[in-house]
């Protein structure tokens, strides 16, 4: 009998529904929000952001100022931070993600198995933080004089080196070591990243 008593109080515990549940069921639209990534056709990112924009969809496309030298001119350009690459918001278990991969410049989702892989948390966030005026990803804020930077365009692109001077205006001093050599070189902040 003492049996019985207690399988009926757990059938009656588990008919009642759950405040909990109700309000975890309620908050899901924004909780279940996360980023994504898209790959994008070459040279496709605006288009993709244009036409995924018009779905509703959040996106965003970190940029970059990169120095492009065409017939003996240099000209001053936004790029990609992440070239063919951009992100995505969105809900999988409420919006139709299957038409992203249909859409004007995209190639396709980041997938894992049959999924979307999200992009872990923070990550979409810490870049934003990043971001200048102009809407360009600003490594400046985050520079410190002595730590090790990475150059990433110009003359000395992909070259490591110690930031050695940081001004107002927003030129720097970096110290390259060039064939056994200590070499400084003068450039602009919006160049430099921290190295890894």
């Amino acid at each position: 009998m003492p049996h019985e008593a207690v399988t009926q109080a757990q059938r009656a515990q588990e008919e009642q529904p759950e405040p909990e549940q109700e309000f975890d069921n309620a908050s899901i639209g924004s909780a279940g929000e996360r980023w994504y990534v898209v790959q994008t056709q070459p040279h496709g990112e605006t288009k993709a952001v244009f036409h995924l924009e018009r779905q509703d969809y959040r996106v965003f496309c970190p940029r970059v100022h990169k120095t492009v030298r065409h017939a003996r001119k240099l000209t001053h350009v936004l790029a990609p931070l992440f070239p063919n690459y951009l992100f995505l918001r969105m809900d999988v278990t409420r919006q139709h993600w299957r038409s992203v991969n249909g859409t004007f410049g995209v190639s396709r989702l980041i997938m894992q198995n049959d999924m979307p892989q999200s992009v872990q948390f923070g990550v979409v966030e810490a870049i934003k933080a990043r971001l200048g005026e102009d809407g360009a990803i600003d490594w400046a804020s985050s520079l410190k004089i002595g730590q090790p930077v990475t150059i990433c365009d110009g003359p000395f692109a992909d070259f490591v080196g110690t930031l050695e001077r940081l001004d107002a205006s927003g030129r720097v001093r970096v110290l390259l070591d060039l064939m056994g050599r200590a070499v400084s070189v003068s450039t602009r902040s919006e160049i430099l990243a921290p190295a890894a």
